[in-house]
């Protein structure tokens, strides 16, 4: 049995993450900054649950001397785009200063701890070519992708100086039941409210050519896992399907999912500053460890819709 850390662990990924491990028997601590969703509360199992605010160095020294884990997974960061335009600042402490407040205590206390890194696509910005590998450059194309392109760039950096077990994810776009803020919940919570609407029923989207690498919220915890278990450490690793979806084949498959007839309409607000036309992520590094998709898109929609027809909310404003 692991003693395993989770920052960011009431957290969509964190949540599922802390499943995965629990049902393997690990000892899971997981991290919140702010009150954790009940849903997701209950997703993630019975984690032991303490508060951590990575910007605060002090804070992660007591979280982590207490806990003494054998491996993080550092999930815990501003997570979306859009936000990170209005403050880069914020973005840039949260992201790179709370993994560097993590390293340190690791590098000082415990270096022979295991590190996940949750880095993402985005730090790749507009690739020159598809799909992305592994060695194409970082060129970030907003401040949410600078933020973990210099934060991906630290870790290696602690590994190869450090000799820390450091794992680096580079994550594509991931989605699942309780996740808000994304495209493909934001459409089924759209549908899940108009199905109790009256007429007219209108969709409210953004751009609807542009590609996406979309993988499943429980296929990407179990490459999380497969990736610190078994990969190599300093090495960056592509976490998605390797299967790139439109956005408008999402929609038709939400609408054909829909028990009432739902109309489309573009709205500005849901567009983009900058808006990667095509990102597919190139896996085989991780399929190489034994890796592989096994949650079928069509369900992926079916549990979304069923989500938000049982959870009924407020519709949000996905960054597309």
């Amino acid at each position: 049995m692991a003693r395993v850390l989770i920052t960011g662990g009431t957290g969509f990924l964190g949540s599922y993450l802390s499943r995965f491990l629990t049902d393997r028997g690990d000892h899971v601590t997981g991290t919140y900054l702010l009150d954790p969703d009940p849903f997701l509360r209950e997703v993630a199992g019975n984690p032991e649950i303490v508060h951590l605010d990575v910007r605060d160095p002090r804070e992660v020294a007591e979280v982590l001397g207490k806990a003494r884990p054998d491996a993080v997974y550092h999930l815990a960061g501003q997570p979306f785009v859009r936000p990170s335009w209005d403050d880069p600042t914020g973005t840039f402490r949260t992201n790179v200063d709370g993994t560097v407040h993590l390293l340190e205590w690791i590098r000082l206390h415990a270096p022979g701890t295991k590190f996940g890194f949750a880095g993402s696509s985005a730090a790749y910005g507009i690739a020159e070519h598809q799909p992305i590998r592994e060695d194409a450059p970082l060129r970030p194309s907003s401040p949410y992708g600078s933020s973990k392109a210099a934060a991906d760039v630290i870790c290696y950096q602690y590994c190869v100086s450090y000799a820390i077990p450091i794992f680096r994810f580079r994550i594509f776009a991931t989605t699942g039941p309780g996740k808000t803020g994304d495209a493909p919940n934001d459409f089924a919570t759209q549908v899940a409210h108009l199905e109790r609407a009256a007429p007219p029923r209108v969709l409210k989207v953004g751009s609807l050519e542009t590609r996406r690498d979309f993988s499943d919220v429980r296929d990407t915890v179990r490459g999380l896992w497969t990736i610190v278990e078994k990969g190599t450490p300093g090495e960056a690793y592509n976490i998605g399907s390797g299967v790139t979806r439109s956005m408008r084949g999402i929609v038709e498959g939400l609408r054909g999912l829909a028990k009432v007839p739902v109309d489309l309409q573009v709205e500005d607000a849901r567009l983009r500053r900058v808006d990667e036309p095509v990102i597919h992520a190139e896996v085989d590094r991780l399929r190489a460890l034994g890796w592989s998709s096994q949650v079928p898109w069509e369900r992926t929609l079916n549990d979304l819709l069923e989500h938000w027809r049982a959870h009924p909310g407020s519709v949000s404003l996905a960054p597309q």
